[in-house]
């Protein structure tokens, strides 16, 4: 497949617009930014995205449908293995780009994408079944409070997965290469 450079930012170049959560999603976001929702959301979002993904030709995600969160599915390159590794994840949109924040709900390690990224920053996201190439970099110092504050407003639970982390929380932007 061959690629075409992108000349603006990777989400209108993607074409994600911005969703507003109404009334049940914004329940669905206090109740995942709970200690038990956290635990039951880390557990069953991510098989349940990939489900709804692939039901759905690309049109719907988990996140998506019950808590208004921009899904992308994130295709990463095994920093050990070599091997490709697909998570459904929250794109954060700032400033036309999107960002990666690497909470893993909080629970204190490092999620197994963000080692990826790190070892080799290639990668592709799905969104709407179409497969774009990205390159991720690590924000620098100034972007991090940026993101994050970001990331709150679209879900609160992002502030308690950054109280209660114990280990350094990586944060990335996504740089296009292109639609494949």
């Amino acid at each position: 497949m061959s690629e075409r450079e992108v000349s603006m930012g990777l989400q209108a170049d993607i074409g994600m617009e911005p969703i507003t959560a109404n009334v049940v999603q914004r329940f669905m976001q206090r109740v995942g930014a709970t200690r038990l929702g956290t635990a039951v959301f880390s557990k069953v979002m991510s098989p349940l995205d990939r489900i709804l993904h692939k039901a759905s030709w690309g049109r719907l995600t988990a996140g998506r449908s019950f808590g208004a969160l921009s899904v992308v599915l994130l295709t990463t390159t095994g920093a050990r293995t070599g091997l490709e590794r697909t998570t459904p994840i929250n794109a954060i949109p700032i400033e036309g780009d999107l960002a990666l924040v690497a909470t893993n709900y909080g629970s204190g390690t490092t999620p197994g994408w963000a080692h990826n990224l790190l070892g080799n920053p290639g990668a592709s996201i799905t969104y709407e079944n179409q497969i774009y190439g990205v390159v991720a970099r690590a924000v620098t110092d100034d972007e991090y409070e940026a993101v994050f504050s970001a990331a709150i407003r679209i879900y609160p639970g992002y502030a308690n997965y950054r109280r209660n982390a114990t280990n350094e929380i990586h944060v990335f932007v996504l740089g296009g290469r292109g639609k494949r």
